[in-house]
This record gives C-alpha cells, sequence and structure tokens, in this order.
C-alpha cells in the first residue's frame, strides 16, 4: 500500500476527516432499488424517488460487487464486473440491493447525493481519534510509540507510522496504521513490514493481513485486536529469522540462476543491474539464495532508476525467494495479469 506524506498534523488530519464524516447521511435500502449505469465511471441509485450518484472506482465496485459475488477479492470482483453485459449487471445489482437491509451512506454537495458507501445492520460507527487514542495506549507499555506524522492513502483514509523498539535480530518490524473510514468498506488496520537491519532492505508487507484489520464491529475490543496484532508480528519474525538461516544454507544452483535470470521479464538494464548486485552480495555473504533474496530486495528498496512498478515486482520476489526455495519457484507456471501480461517471471 503507497503512502503520501501529509502536510497536515496528525491531530488536523484525523479531525478533518471526522468532520467530514459528521456531514454524511444514510437512507435505508428498503424497497425496489433502481440502478443505472450511465458510463464505465458512472453509477446511479434511484430509491423512493430520490437518486444518488457513485463514483465506479475499484473500491466501490468491490463494495457494491460483493453483494452479489461474496468472499471474492477486489481484482476478481472487477474482472467479473467488467465482464458481464451491462443489462446482466443492473439486474444483478437491483436484486442484490432491493429489499436488502443495507444503509446507503451519502453525502450532499451542491445538490447532489454522493455514495460514500453501504453499511450493513451490524455496522459499528468507529469515531478515528477514539481509536488512535485507545490504540496508543494499548500499544505503549510495549515500546511501540506512534511518530505523530499523518499519512494518506490513496482513498483519503489517514495514516500513521509507529516507532518499533530496536531488536538485536537480523530482522525488525516496520508499523503504519490506517485510521479506516465509516463507508462500509474501509478498515482499520494495522500493517507489518518487515525490514533487514544489517542493511535496512525492505521486504514485503505479511501475508496475514486478515489478523491485523479491525472491520467496524464489537466482537473484538481495540486493545485485544492490538496485542494479537503484535504478537503475530513478533511471531512472525521468529519465523523470518529460521527462514534468513534456511536460505543462507541453499546453495545457489548455477543452473537454476540462469533459468531464473532468462525467465525476468526486465528490461535489459534491470537485468544488468540485478547481475551487478548479485556479484556484491555473492562476495559479502555467499553464493546461496540468501544473497539473491538480498540483491532483489536492495534493488526494490534503493534503486531509483529502475520504476516504481518494478521495484515492487523485485520486493515482492526476493521475499518470495526467501519464503520458498528458487527450485519451488521456478517449478510454477508464470503468472498472466488479467491484462494479458507476464508477472516479473514469464
Amino acid at each position: 500500500m503507497r503512502l503520501s506524506p501529509s502536510l497536515l498534523s496528525i491531530d488536523a488530519a484525523i479531525d478533518n476527516v471526522i468532520d467530514f464524516e459528521r456531514q454524511i447521511k444514510s437512507t435505508p435500502l428498503i424497497g425496489s432499488v433502481t440502478v443505472e449505469l450511465p458510463s464505465r465511471k458512472e453509477l446511479s441509485i434511484k430509491i423512493a424517488g430520490r437518486e444518488f450518484l457513485g463514483h465506479l472506482d475499484s473500491k466501490l465496485i468491490h463494495q457494491l460487487g460483493s453483494k452479489v459475488w461474496p468472499n471474492l477479492d477486489r481484482s476478481t470482483t472487477v474482472m467479473r464486473w467488467q465482464n458481464l453485459s451491462q443489462v446482466d449487471l443492473i439486474e444483478k445489482l437491483q436484486k442484490a440491493l432491493s429489499n436488502s437491509g443495507y444503509d446507503l451512506r451519502y453525502n450532499e454537495l451542491e445538490g447532489v447525493s454522493k455514495v460514500y458507501g453501504i453499511t450493513s445492520p451490524s455496522f459499528v460507527e468507529m469515531n478515528q481519534a477514539t481509536f488512535r487514542n485507545v490504540l496508543i495506549k494499548s500499544l505503549r507499555p510495549l515500546g511501540i510509540q506512534p511518530r505523530r506524522r499523518a499519512l494518506h492513502t490513496p482513498y483519503g483514509e489517514v495514516a500513521e507510522e509507529f516507532a518499533i523498539p530496536g531488536s538485536r535480530h537480523q530482522v525488525g518490524l516496520t508499523c503504519n496504521v490506517v485510521y479506516g473510514l465509516n463507508n462500509g468498506y474501509s478498515s482499520f488496520r494495522v500493517n507489518w513490514g518487515r525490514v533487514v537491519l544489517v542493511c535496512k532492505n525492505g521486504l514485503t508487507a505479511f501475508k496475514c493481513t486478515e489478523r491485523h484489520r479491525w472491520i467496524h464491529n464489537n466482537v473484538i475490543k481495540i486493545e485485544d485486536f492490538a496485542r494479537k496484532s503484535v504478537e503475530a508480528a513478533y511471531s512472525h519474525l521468529s519465523d523470518v529469522e529460521k527462514q534468513i538461516s534456511a536460505a543462507q544454507h541453499r546453495s545457489l544452483n548455477y543452473s537454476l540462476l540462469d533459468q531464473f535470470m532468462t525467465r525476468l521479464t526486465l528490461a535489459n538494464a534491470t537485468k544488468r543491474r540485478v547481475s551487478s548486485r548479485l556479484s556484491y552480495e555473492f562476495n559479502d555473504t555467499g553464493l546461496n539464495e540468501w544473497s539473491l533474496s538480498q540483491a532483489l530486495t536492495f534493488l526494490g528498496q534503493h534503486e531509483k532508476a529502475i520504476p516504481l512498478r518494478v521495484r515492487d515486482d523485485l520486493t515482492r520476489l526476493g521475499s518470495s525467494v526467501l519464503e520458498e526455495p528458487l527450485l519451488q519457484i521456478l517449478s510454477s507456471p508464470g503468472v498472466v495479469t488479467p491484462s494479458g501480461f507476464y508477472g516479473i517471471l514469464r
């Protein structure tokens, strides 16, 4: 998840969100609901003679699509949405929303009602400042402190980086907290990352993100949510230390390395950077798969000449080499994106 810095203080940024959400209204989806799609990016929902307009970004498509296709991830939902004819899509949306018991949340701007989100009857509204205060109080005894610098997600959520106590191990933690919105889609979440302390190489975020989301209900108290999230993160660090040791003991087979370099879908200039960094890592930590992981994650984190999207791919691939043997990675077929292009390995 990309975070951008804010010019506001963390308190001011959160207050802005709270002030905005005070203007949000809601209406129940009772009776017949009419859906229209004026364009690929516009949605119209009509209830009892009132019209609500929505901007169809991937977030809103996923939220509405989840009422039609439950339990699908965002990319799969967007693909199904785009592959349906407009007539079939409208029919499915109207059936899913009519008499559904959901609440449509909206704000009024210059006489136009704009869709903010859809919430279920069990939805619990959460004040972002309240959540933050309870979370800070819960994390403080563990030495985890807010840096008090406001960040923003691409969807307008406020985020904040937390400082983690130093570690005597090879790998440390990074922590960003996202203060969710009350739109039925955005959750409050703690995003843990991993960093190799020796050289500050970044690894990918943890894959077990579902354990670190507070999703607007009273089933889990914020204090318990914070404690369980931290416990899972530190337990994961222990696993990463074992993975590093295992990768250091896996000698790098030249034949596999040649196959790996051949399958990389990178520009020649980027491939040369990979080869150059590999030579450095081999001299530093030996001819093993940990060196390959380090080379890839180093380029993903530090090589500004490489495009950002490619750097993200290199970081993910470097983390994969740490988590599973290179032979296993190369035994898997290349991943083709929905647009028909290969991922970083063809």
